[in-house]
């Protein structure tokens, strides 16, 4: 019997995120997943969530970074139930990042899967992370301001010259 590569699995999963599919789930071992995947790359990791009037009111921010620079590699991470997929789905086509890698926590581990990405993290929201060549250069809580968002992609271009 023939075995499926994980590698492929996942891309797969990747790809059927612009049809509007729904988020992939967020356990545990997710956020090593995406490390893995994205080895020396640079992106930003969102977490954040329907309930969080902050999150909503960003999010016209990351549309507009995501329009600007769609090479950008954008995941976005929701921290609410998985049986509101349909609505985060919604959230992100209203907001046109159905293109973007999208998740959702796998609640019944919500406090490991918070440690498993940052133990300094106790759950605030917004919160993001910004990753160069592979490797966190920095965590924000609280809104995005175009600005962080601007000095990243600076520093990203800058890497890219480097490479």
């Amino acid at each position: 019997m023939r075995t499926v590569n994980p590698y492929w699995l996942f891309l797969l999963l990747m790809c059927s995120f612009g049809t509007g599919a729904m988020p992939a789930s967020f356990d545990q071992g997710s956020y090593q997943q995406i490390l893995q995947q994205k080895q020396q790359g640079s992106f930003i990791m969102v977490l954040w969530s329907l309930d969080c009037p902050p999150c909503m009111e960003e999010l016209p921010l990351l549309t507009a970074f995501h329009k600007q620079n769609p090479a950008v590699d954008i995941i976005m991470v929701s921290t609410d139930e998985p049986s509101r997929g349909e609505e985060i789905v919604g959230v992100m086509k209203q907001n046109r990042l159905l293109d973007i890698s999208h998740w959702v926590f796998e609640t019944s581990q919500e406090q490991r899967i918070r440690y498993s990405i940052d133990p300094q993290w106790y759950g605030e929201l917004p919160r993001s992370y910004f990753y160069l060549a592979g490797k966190r250069v920095a965590a924000i809580s609280g809104r995005l301001k175009k600005t962080d968002l601007d000095k990243w992609l600076e520093a990203s271009s800058k890497e890219k010259a480097k490479s």
